[in-house]
Formats: structure tokens, sequence, C-alpha cells
């Protein structure tokens, strides 16, 4: 499920609505457009289509999706300078990142922690982000404390989230894994 094309968003909308009806999936209940606005213009930005309407027309957010983590509603999604540009398009492993820590740091400030909003914590310092922002905005990323990379294969919230529903506790993002080392920050 990879990134889709805004012509196939209300297919897939149709599609995840089916799969969510199967499951014991507890979902939050629909957002207005008026709510979604608000929350845009509070912030300064405008979500990606592909979730604007799955909280149209899904869900605001769903109790025990990975290991009884919650999907995050909309009012409590930590942001982190969402007006901001995201600025990566490609994994950075800072970990591995040999330049001076005080470069690393004043980077990953300017560069990860903007333009984003959390979707899932998983605890132990991990957890997956819509990116809103920026050359790859509308793509779901895995964040930890090490660095940052997109899904693999990179995903939409639609193609994440219907991921998700398909494998559920057996959601491999990672199963995939495209990027080599001369793909790093």
């Amino acid at each position: 499920m990879p990134v889709y094309e805004p012509k196939e968003y209300e297919k897939v909308i149709r599609r995840i609505q089916e799969k969510v009806k199967t499951l014991p999936a507890k979902m939050g209940e629909c957002l207005s457009e008026e709510a979604i606005a608000a929350f845009e213009e509070c912030h300064k930005i405008k979500l990606p289509q592909a979730y604007r309407m799955f909280l149209k027309e899904v869900g605001n957010g769903c109790e025990h999706m990975f290991e009884g983590c919650r999907l995050n509603d909309l009012e409590s999604s930590p942001c982190q300078e969402p007006a901001e540009p995201f600025l990566l398009d490609r994994f950075w492993l800072w970990e591995d990142d040999e330049r001076d820590v005080d470069i690393i740091e004043t980077e990953r400030d300017h560069k990860v922690y903007r333009g984003n909003m959390e979707l899932i914590n998983l605890g132990c310092c991990m957890s997956y982000r819509l990116v809103i922002t920026g050359k790859c905005r509308g793509e779901v990323w895995n964040f930890t404390d090490v660095g940052v990379q997109p899904c693999c294969e990179r995903q939409d919230f639609l193609g994440w989230f219907e991921l998700w529903l398909d494998h559920q506790e057996k959601t491999d993002y990672f199963k995939d894994y495209v990027y080599g080392e001369m793909d790093c920050e």
C-alpha cells in the first residue's frame, strides 16, 4: 500500500470503512469540517487531504491500535512547530552521524522537530508521525531517539492505517526496507 493518489481516496476510504466494521477497533467520533478547519486555523496549517477525509468519514483516533497504544485523536496529537517545514526526504540516523553533537542537535531541531504531528506513541522513544509540511507532506514516518525514517515502502496515512487493519499486531512497516547507506542524510 503506497502513497495513494487523491483520485483514489474515496475508494480507499470506503475500503477502510468496511474493514473497520469487521474488527473490534473502536474508532473515535468523526469530526466535522468546521472542527478540522478550526484546528487548522489555530495551528496555521492545512492537514493532508487523505487525513482530513479519514477524520471526517472514518473516525478521530482509534483505541488499542498497536500493542494497546491508541491512535491519537486530532485534538491530542502533539505537534512540533506544525506550520514550519519538515525538511527531510530520506532517513537520518543521527546516532551514527560523526559530526559534532552541537551541529547535529541544531540540524535536527531545524529539519526534524517541526512540520509533523504524532499519530501514535509506542513508548521506548518510538512513535509514528504524520508529516504535514515539506516535500514528504502526507507521509507517515517512524521517529525514534536515534533517528527518523519514512515507512518502508513509503506510506501515506491511508496506506499506513489500512496496512494495520490488514495485519494488526503483525504489521511490519519495515519489511520492505529499501533505503541504502547512500540514502543517509
